[in-house]
């Protein structure tokens, strides 16, 4: 399975917390969710008040703070201070009953503009050559996802029919799994799942992948059963969202990966892809003239 290294030093503090998430033990998630929610006042506490504020103890914190690469809860806040403490970086804040309507745009705008900026930190450039280079090899390719997900499924199906590239979109988890039991070596199975926990996704990319089929997982979170089940993991990201809410600013953002993975088949794919574009907008024209 290809990976970006989730550090840090490559993503900031605050994505790294929320990209663990999933996989935390229950008491270091409080403190991690307390951190996420409140990062300008984590900042300002010793580890004694950020213990006392999550509920937990001072070990707990010790043992997020080791498990995230940090020698000390002292380096810890030396990053979070860095992230709250840059123009850099938005810290989302959730739309308020009461807020004007100004405000509430200027939220919305700002949310989605830093999940575009997040999702780009955290896009592996190798992971991204991968599933390219499998999906133009593939003799076809199948995409799972449920929910909102199905928003960027149903894109990444058609950017590919664009192309020429044979490519069916199942959001029915029964329809998913008839389909990866019918893939081979020389397909794609496509799996997408902002929370990386919906179990009909991941079971789809592993009987895909136990007839052969190469598996691409587009997710926010490592360490979750669709991102295990994948050879390829591409990540999104956004601080605005819970787990398990498939929120617009992460839709946006997989829309975009979507987006950059047509322009990479475009690039790559050159003169074949461009002669069946052609051929599938005459088809279209003569169609729509008919």
């Amino acid at each position: 399975m290809l990976r970006k290294d989730l550090s840090v030093d490559n993503i900031g503090i605050l994505l790294a917390i929320k990209q663990r998430l999933p996989s935390l033990p229950v008491q270091e998630r409080k403190v991690a969710d307390y951190v996420l929610s409140h990062p300008y006042e984590a900042v300002g506490r010793s580890i004694t008040g950020l213990a006392c504020v999550s509920g937990v103890g001072n070990t707990t914190v010790s043992r997020l703070c080791r498990r995230l690469g940090m020698d000390g809860y002292r380096q810890f806040k030396i990053e979070l201070a860095k992230e709250t403490g840059s123009p850099e970086n938005l810290i989302y804040t959730e739309v308020k009953p009461g807020e004007t309507l100004p405000n509430v745009a200027q939220r919305i705008f700002a949310t989605n503009i830093q999940a575009l900026r997040d999702t780009q930190k955290v896009l592996d450039m190798e992971a991204l050559e991968q599933a390219v280079s499998a999906i133009l090899h593939a003799r076809r390719v199948d995409i799972y996802s449920t929910g909102g997900a199905g928003i960027a499924a149903r894109e990444l199906h058609f950017k590919c029919m664009q192309l020429g590239i044979n490519t069916n979109a199942f959001l029915d988890s029964q329809m998913q799994v008839m389909s990866a039991a019918s893939l081979t070596r020389e397909d794609v199975g496509f799996g997408i799942s902002h929370s990386g926990m919906q179990r009909h996704v991941a079971e789809a990319l592993k009987l895909a992948g136990s007839a052969g089929a190469t598996t691409v997982a587009l997710t926010s979170f490592s360490a979750t059963p669709v991102a295990e089940a994948a050879d390829i993991v591409l990540y999104t990201a956004s601080l605005a969202a819970d787990v398990s809410y498939d929120s617009p600013s992460i839709r946006n953002a997989q829309l975009a990966v979507v987006d950059v993975l047509y322009e990479a088949l475009l690039m790559q794919g050159q003169e074949s892809a461009r002669d069946k574009m052609a051929r599938v907008a005459k088809s279209i024209s003569d169609h729509l003239a008919g």
